[in-house]
């Protein structure tokens, strides 16, 4: 099997739809990552929903969440895979608020929010920190601390000589760009938030993540052979992205913003 990643979902804060929305989705953040025949999940947003058979129907799957705000949490409660008996999904999420990951899904997953615990489902859920540096199967883990309120862990897979990194809802700050881009440094794809346009972006640089400029050139200066910008506002239409295109490319050479469905070949 060739590596791969999948984008389930790219929308950030709440999911949408409409035919405003078909070319780059409605699902909010959720991606599949298949390194060495290991595939690994990464964030639970409505994209979860979007799992195709042959993941679903494995015994095993490993989920590692950037940060537990909702709408990256928000395809959990009605996921096929928990509903398995025989299936075993593994957490992996680092301490929010004073909380363990099992805590933080419950903060969701629990009366009078939705009727049934984390624990409750008929899959065996376990839960685990997200190491600086592991290994799941043949594929190795890093993880970093991001800028974003409440905070963010910024993810990097390797496996071989292929590596994807993530780092979605973090603010490229100028005192935290330079560790930013070594921890991305030589990415075969990033993935990265620009959920916003430069005129949009005043008054909203405290809200935790980036521009779509800022994240192409992030993209350009970390050298990633592919970048893809992900979190899209749920207000822009597949007509403001479309329109912003045009800007990405001619920042960095394939860079563009994801489409939810897209296969991307490592």
């Amino acid at each position: 099997m060739k590596d791969r990643l999948v984008i389930l979902g790219a929308r950030g804060s709440v999911p949408v739809s409409g035919k405003d929305c078909c070319r780059y989705g409605g699902h909010t953040t959720c991606f599949l990552a298949e390194l060495a025949g290991q595939p690994i999940v990464l964030d639970a947003g409505t994209g979860l929903l979007r799992l195709p058979d042959d993941i679903l129907a494995r015994k095993e799957l490993p989920l590692l969440l950037t940060h537990p705000h909702t709408d990256h949490l928000l395809g959990l409660p009605m996921s096929a895979y928990l509903k398995q008996p025989d299936a075993r999904l593994t957490v992996y999420g680092a301490d929010r608020g004073g909380k363990g990951v099992r805590a933080q899904l419950n903060c969701l997953m629990q009366p009078p929010l939705w009727p049934v615990r984390i624990d409750g489902f008929p899959a065996r859920v376990s839960f685990r920190r997200l190491p600086a540096e592991g290994k799941i199967g043949p594929v190795t883990v890093r993880s970093i601390e991001g800028v974003h309120p409440g905070g963010v862990s910024l993810i990097r897979l390797e496996s071989g000589k292929k590596s994807v990194v993530v780092i979605t809802d973090c603010t490229l700050t100028d005192a935290f760009r330079p560790r930013a881009l070594a921890f991305a440094k030589d990415a075969d794809l990033l993935l990265i938030d620009g959920q916003y346009s430069e005129e949009e972006w005043a008054g909203k640089t405290f809200y935790g993540h980036n521009t779509w400029n800022a994240a192409a050139e992030f993209g350009r200066d970390c050298h990633a052979k592919q970048v893809r910008i992900v979190h899209h506002d749920p207000t822009h239409t597949d007509k403001v992205l479309d329109a912003a295109s045009a800007s990405l490319a001619a920042v960095r050479p394939n860079c563009r913003f994801a489409r939810e469905g897209e296969v991307i070949r490592l």
